[in-house]
Parts: C-alpha cells; sequence; structure tokens
C-alpha cells in the first residue's frame, strides 16, 4: 500500500471515529428521557390526554388515551422544556381551551395528581416541577380572587354597554394579572439559576411597565441562562423597550390614513395625545375599544386626541374592524405588520399599548389601560 493510500485509510478512520464519537454525543443529549404517570378524578376512560411543547422551533403534539383516571406518557428532551397537557382539547385545533396544566418536561419521573379536574392538580417528581409547583400554589392564591370577576368574553351584550361596569371589571382584572407577575418576579429574583426564571422574564419583558425590573433581575441570572437563544431574546427585548421611555421625546412619523392621506404626529401637539398600538386581530385590543371610545368623547373636547396605529397586513380587515369597533379618531398604519418601521422605532413588543404624550410630545406614561387611563386623564383635564 502507498503512503497516500495509508493516508486516506487513516483519514478515514479517523472521520469514521469522529463521525461515531458524534454521534453517541448526540444520542447522549437526546437521552434525557421523561415519564409522566397521572392519576385525576376527572379523567375518564377513553379521555384522550395531549402533551403540547415547542422544541427546536417546531411545535410537538403527543397524544395519548387515558385509562380508569390513569395516563401515562414517556418521551425525550434535549433540555428541559416549558410544556402543557390538555384533556379533549387538541391546542393545534382549538384557540381556546378549559381543562389544562403546565409543566415542565425533564429527565425522570413526573407525577400528577387531582382530586378534581387537571386543571386542578399538582405537578411534581422532579426538581423544577417541584419549584414550579411551590411558585404555582401561590399564584393560584391569588387567582382564586378570579372568581369574583367575569372575564371579557362572558359579558352580556347589555353589561358590554355599561362602560363604568367594564372600567370596573377591566381594573380587577389588571390589579390581579399584575399582583401575579409580582409573585412571578419575586421567584425569578429569589432563583437566577433556573430555567423557570428564564421563561418568567422571556413572558414579562413584553410587559413595557417592568422592563426596568426585568432588566434588574436578568442582570442577576447565571451566565449559562444569559447565553442560551431565549435568554439572547429577553436582552433585545429590554433595549427594545427602553427605546421609547418616560421623559423623552415621542419620534415623530406620517403614516396613511384609513383614507389614505397622510398623517404626523408632530401635527397633533399643542394637546395630550394617546398613541395606541393596536390591530384587527388582537381581541384585547379591541376589548378594550369601549373604554377608549368612553374616554374620546369625554374629552375630544378638552385638549385630548388619540391616534392609533395598526399593525395589520390586510387594508380591508383593518377598516372593517374600524367600522364595526366604530372608532371616531385618526387611523395610520403603512400594513407592514411588525415590520412596520413606527412599531421597530417605538420598540413594540407586543400589543395593545400606548404612549401618553404631553402637548410638547413627551412620553408621560406608557401602556395605561382601563381605570389607570381613565384616572390619569381626569387628572391631566378635569381642570
Amino acid at each position: 500500500m502507498s503512503l497516500l493510500s495509508r493516508s486516506i485509510t487513516t483519514l478515514k478512520i479517523l472521520i469514521t471515529a469522529f463521525a461515531g464519537a458524534l454521534a453517541i454525543a448526540n444520542a447522549s443529549i437526546a437521552q434525557s428521557k421523561f415519564t409522566i404517570r397521572g392519576i385525576v378524578e376527572d379523567v375518564n376512560s377513553g379521555d384522550s390526554i395531549f402533551l403540547s411543547y415547542r422544541e427546536n422551533d417546531q411545535h410537538i403534539v403527543h397524544k395519548v388515551v387515558a385509562s380508569n383516571k390513569f395516563f401515562t406518557i414517556e418521551g425525550y428532551v434535549q433540555e428541559p422544556i416549558k410544556a402543557s397537557l390538555y384533556r379533549n382539547e387538541n391546542p393545534q385545533l382549538i384557540d381556546y381551551t378549559t381543562d389544562y396544566i403546565k409543566l415542565y418536561l425533564e429527565s425522570g419521573d413526573i407525577t400528577i395528581k387531582g382530586s378534581k379536574s387537571l386543571s386542578s392538580a399538582r405537578v411534581s417528581g422532579t426538581a423544577l416541577n417541584d419549584s414550579f409547583n411551590l411558585l404555582q400554589t401561590k399564584i393560584d392564591q391569588i387567582r382564586s380572587r378570579y372568581d369574583s370577576i367575569k372575564e371579557p368574553h362572558l359579558l352580556t351584550e347589555q353589561e358590554k354597554k355599561d362602560t363604568a361596569f367594564i372600567n370596573r371589571n377591566s381594573y380587577a382584572l389588571n390589579k390581579l394579572h399584575f399582583e401575579i407577575v409580582d409573585e412571578e418576579l419575586a421567584f425569578a429574583e429569589a432563583n437566577t439559576d433556573s430555567k423557570i426564571s428564564l421563561d418568567i422574564l422571556d413572558n414579562r419583558s413584553r410587559i413595557n411597565n417592568y422592563v426596568d425590573k426585568v432588566a434588574s433581575i436578568y442582570e442577576k441570572l447565571s451566565e449559562q441562562l444569559k447565553q442560551t437563544p431565549q435568554g439572547n431574546e429577553i436582552e433585545s427585548r429590554i433595549c427594545k423597550k427602553r427605546m421609547v421611555t418616560v421623559g423623552t421625546q415621542a419620534p415623530n412619523f406620517v403614516l396613511p390614513d384609513s383614507t389614505k392621506k397622510p398623517i404626523s404626529l408632530s401635527s397633533l401637539r399643542g394637546g395630550y395625545v394617546l398613541l395606541d398600538f393596536w390591530a384587527s386581530w388582537c381581541l384585547p385590543c379591541r376589548e378594550g375599544h369601549p373604554n377608549l371610545i368612553s374616554l374620546y368623547d369625554t374629552y375630544k373636547d378638552s385638549n385630548f386626541q388619540i391616534v392609533s396605529v395598526s399593525i395589520d397586513k390586510d387594508y380591508n380587515n383593518w377598516i372593517s374592524a374600524i367600522s364595526e369597533d366604530n372608532l371616531s379618531w385618526p387611523q395610520v398604519s403603512d400594513l407592514k405588520a411588525n415590520k412596520s418601521e413606527v412599531y421597530l422605532r417605538y420598540g413594540i413588543t407586543s400589543i395593545p399599548s400606548n404612549f401618553l404624550l404631553d402637548p410638547d410630545g413627551i412620553v408621560i406614561a406608557k401602556d395605561l389601560k382601563g381605570e389607570d387611563l381613565k384616572l390619569k386623564l381626569e387628572e391631566l383635564l378635569s381642570k
């Protein structure tokens, strides 16, 4: 055998050995096996249990059939992942689910026990799920107060016409919502090396009013968590949220209105302006419109204006929503959705979102909704 042939043979052996080692390494990564064992009183024989989670940018759903209150699901994950279990409701086919529970998929035996529904069950058995269970217990104590408050989608047609009732309801729901956020952030601050904390900051970094608190906790996270794709996204979102802050000049823009006439934000200076970001497909945005209509009717002759920027793509959907919701103040959009220059310049990462501007175009508040917005406008304009 020539020297060249021996060299090629040796190279092939090395490549084969490296490929084998890589395959073993990849296999070991994929061999984080989880086993979920559930026993829930309201789960009947024949019920379908769906396990839903995202991994490598793919939405994965596993389905098993329960037998006499029992179900078992086995699988593998490369790293701990937050997931959800649903009873008889495939999350890929419906928008609103009623009986579900959240958990973490990680190596080990995960136990779900409940004396009633899946939603009221408890998850335990692995480190992340034991910690998550403690957090959920505290949050459930706050959520128990939701029972006396009607969710917007449950309001009767008569109740939807009662602006004062809607405002009271919205204020009460928001108050409880922020109590839950505070509880979650307190957990994250006390557990800076937990995957749960990373998920909390990922979710809550979308709230303008919490950007400084989220940023403070993010700085305390372990470097290992910060360097994950999720950690990088949180950092990026924090930077975007800080692009337009209270006390800064609101960036000017010129956008076409619903009649395709250009409107500039600077042309509205001289009065207080609520800069509102929404979209026709955003249900929470549209549920808030009755309150905005009431405030606009009250203060439109008192040095107050609203201008709404739509994050829509389809002109007809946008125009239809304006008509259906009876919006009479200026509506503008470049119909570029989340690629809109205004959307990007204002660092918007979720809607509904708003900025309250003073007569000089300075931001004096962000994301005021419901009763909070009403009280702020009363303070500024009822003189």
